[in-house]
């Protein structure tokens, strides 16, 4: 009896650990999709990670490109690292400096002036949009506005149906 006992255990621990290893052997198309997906996901989000690429090849991801802000090719390596089947991550990274509140205040100006209805602050590299936009404009003031590297866009517009 307890030798039945011991061999179900041995059995059920063999099925755990191959069952776990398993899962976690994605192919590198499989990661290229994941990663591309973490580098386009935070378009609007806290960090801009920029024109960063990924290629992968037998699990090791290898990011290329420029970011904007403090530590972005940390916070994007951070994430990355969280992927299934990623083994390492080679970081070719060139991170450029973020635009002074000033600079990016004027930039913000010159963009939001051509959506009438919206206004921007900016304080710490972080833009806050307030007023009232129509729902066709909100993307390409998104677009204009990300590609200005702020830390974070944070969007309380009000949005008008067309």
């Amino acid at each position: 009896m307890k030798t039945t006992q011991n061999y179900f255990r041995l059995a059920l621990l063999s099925s755990v650990l191959f069952l776990s290893a398993c899962g976690s052997n994605q192919n590198d198309d499989e990661i290229q999709k994941d990663v591309t997906k973490i580098l386009s996901s935070n378009a609007y989000g806290s960090q801009v990670y920029g024109d960063i690429t990924a290629s992968v090849k037998g699990g090791v991801v290898t990011l290329d490109g420029q970011c904007g802000g403090d530590n972005c090719s940390d916070s994007a390596i951070a994430r990355i690292e969280k992927s299934d089947g990623v083994k390492n991550i080679v970081n070719n990274i060139e991170e450029t400096a973020a635009p002074t509140d000033l600079t990016l205040r004027t930039s913000v100006q010159t963009i939001i002036s051509k959506y009438p209805g919206v206004q921007a602050d900016v304080a710490a590299g972080v833009i806050v949009l307030r007023g009232t936009l129509k729902r066709d404009q909100l993307q390409p003031l998104m677009n204009e506005l990300s590609s200005l590297k702020a830390k974070k866009i944070d969007n309380q517009l009000a949005i008008q149906q067309l």
